[in-house]
């Protein structure tokens, strides 16, 4: 075997040394000038390929340049810039790729010749017709792998111009591809198991078909993602009646189906996806699998982006999740809501944030944001149903809402004002509604059977908010909390609408256990640690109303990570405005 240079590597003399850079790192090294002409003669060698046991330093080397090229070797090694490939290798010769396959390999591959093994014993299968197919043929035709067996018929997930490449390795699985194009827009899923592809691509082609607005409604009204994952029956009347975007540019056709094409033999060759090569390129490190799967095409400008894709998949914390929900929710191409962005919106003393029409509101910016992205969602629901971020939030605003509803016929015991105002968290809204937005209000807190407290904050004869939560200080804080935002909002020319009401059921973020600074409470932090005993109380709730039971979503809403339940039907939900 040869050690060579792969070929994506490249490097630039420095003052006092060179630069050296792959494809996905890259490394310095300093010491004088003279650096750069060691590199130009051990780059000449490389290049051609040196057999493995004669990559040493060679004897009678001075000491400084024997470690100069020791530590070059080294950090090569190191950022998997050095490939191994067998005599004869980028050659013409039978049963070897071409010149330019053969260097996509050896710059991309752990393994270039068993990559190629891989690629070429396996057989591939074409599904579809028109520019998308054609392209597809020529490309893996440009690769030299097994000439491709072609079905005319589209499948059911591709109608309208749409792909389908299957590959069968070599005992091992078919691998499935599927890619379209509507329009100016085009799609190539991950590669995976058949079954698996279809139903992405349908939600892929669904979204951008019907836009977001369209996409919630379907989902909220039981629509074709209600019925079954498999690749057809009621997506195929849904999206027609749609109506099908008109014939695609071949620019983005030949786009489009060489991007399924590299995908395809990507994953039969073993090799990292071209999007797990993308996000390995950012800063961020970040997490990738078949949930950041979907590479959207676009003609203006023409350029090619890969997004996330509700898979089910989601961190163990909370939080985590919720930074993984909203990723997936407000993704610019394939998100079912827009983007919540606070934009020009006021973040003091609470933090504001627009999601379409939605607004939402939490004391910090990302909580703020889970906020508004719920009451988008929330607002294509049917009446009487409540959405959360997690199955114990949706829950637990259902049950919050069905106490409410029921709040006259249950028996109350008043609560003194030196009670509830005694919790930090509440003295703090307090002061935000009553002296900075200077509004006249009161504050009613009621103590219920098992340790319930339910607070109502009004003004002037109206309900600016409510809340029930296992304390009438936490009760205060949250109802206090809603209706200065309700005030902030208005400040600022904007109305809350009815958005989901807060409470301690939500996620957030939990600080270390040990406070940044001395001065630093669990106060400090507030609503973190609210949701602790969330469990036990809803359970003290149950004993208080009917009960809640689970909603139906779509299955992308409920891969990206939301729940609802369904309040009984007497129950409305409690406004804020």
């Amino acid at each position: 075997m040869l050690i060579r240079l792969r070929p994506v590597v490249h490097a630039t003399p420095t003052p006092t040394g060179l630069h050296v850079r792959g494809w996905t790192s890259s490394f310095t090294v300093g010491g004088g000038a003279g650096l750069w002409r060691l590199w130009e003669r051990l780059s000449v060698l490389l290049a051609d390929g040196v057999p493995a046991a004669e990559l040493t330093t060679p004897d009678g080397l001075p000491e400084p340049v024997a470690k100069a090229l020791e530590l070059i070797i080294a950090q090569l090694r190191e950022h998997d810039m050095l490939v191994e490939v067998p005599p004869g290798w980028g050659q013409p010769g039978p049963g070897l790729p071409s010149a330019r396959v053969a260097a996509w390999l050896e710059s991309a591959a752990t393994d270039p010749a068993a990559a190629w093994d891989r690629l070429s014993g396996a057989s591939y299968t074409v599904h579809g017709h028109g520019p998308l197919a054609e392209t597809a043929l020529r490309a893996l035709a440009a690769a030299g792998v097994n000439p491709p067996v072609v079905r005319g018929e589209p499948v059911s997930t591709s109608a309208g111009g749409g792909l389908e490449l299957t590959a069968v390795p070599v005992g091992g699985v078919p691998v499935t591809v599927m890619a379209g194009c509507l329009g100016e827009v085009g799609y190539a899923v991950a590669p995976g198991p058949s079954a698996e592809v279809a139903a992405e691509a349908m939600g892929v082609r669904q979204r951008l078909l019907l836009g977001a607005d369209g996409l919630l409604a379907a989902q909220a009204d039981g629509g074709p993602h209600q019925a079954s994952p498999a690749p057809v029956g009621p997506y195929e009347g849904s999206l027609a009646s749609v109506g099908m975007p008109g014939e695609p540019p071949e620019v983005l056709c030949a786009l489009v189906g060489g991007v399924a094409v590299h995908r395809l033999l990507c994953a039969v060759a073993g090799m990292p996806d071209p999007v797990e090569e993308a996000a390995a390129r950012t800063p961020e490190g970040v997490e990738v699998g078949r949930s950041l799967s979907v590479m959207v095409a676009r003609v203006e400008p023409l350029g090619v982006t890969h997004h996330r894709w509700p898979s089910g998949n989601h961190p163990a914390d909370p939080w985590e999740r919720v930074a993984d929900m909203l990723e997936v929710l407000g993704d610019p191409e394939l998100g079912m809501v827009p983007p919540p962005e606070a934009g020009e919106l006021p973040q003091v003393p609470v933090s504001l944030v627009a999601c379409g029409q939605a607004m939402g509101f939490g004391t910090t910016l990302e909580s703020a944001r889970l906020h508004a992205a719920l009451s988008a969602v929330g607002s294509a629901l049917p009446a009487g149903t409540v959405v959360g971020a997690d199955p114990l939030h949706a829950r637990g605003l259902g049950l919050r809402e069905a106490v409410h509803r029921d709040l006259a016929d249950l028996p109350r015991t008043p609560v003194d004002e030196e009670v509830w105002a005694a919790d930090p968290a509440a003295r703090r809204w307090w002061k935000a509604l009553t002296l900075r937005f200077a509004v006249p209000a009161a504050v009613e807190v009621v103590g219920l059977p098992g340790g319930v407290a339910h607070a109502r904050v009004s003004a002037a004869g109206r309900t600016l908010a409510w809340a029930v939560e296992p304390d009438a200080g936490t009760a205060a804080a949250f109802a206090l909390l809603a209706a200065t935002a309700g005030a902030q909002a208005r400040a600022a020319g904007r109305e809350l609408g009815d958005p989901v009401v807060p409470c301690g059921a939500a996620p957030v973020w939990v600080p270390p256990q040990e406070p940044p600074v001395p001065w630093e409470t669990r106060f400090w932090f507030w609503p973190a640690g609210t949701r602790d005993g969330e469990e036990r109380f809803q359970a003290a709730l149950d004993a208080l109303t009917p009960g809640t039971e689970p909603a139906p979503l779509g299955p992308l809403l409920s891969a990206a990570g939301l729940a609802a339940v369904t309040v009984p039907a007497a129950v409305r939900a409690g406004s804020l405005g």
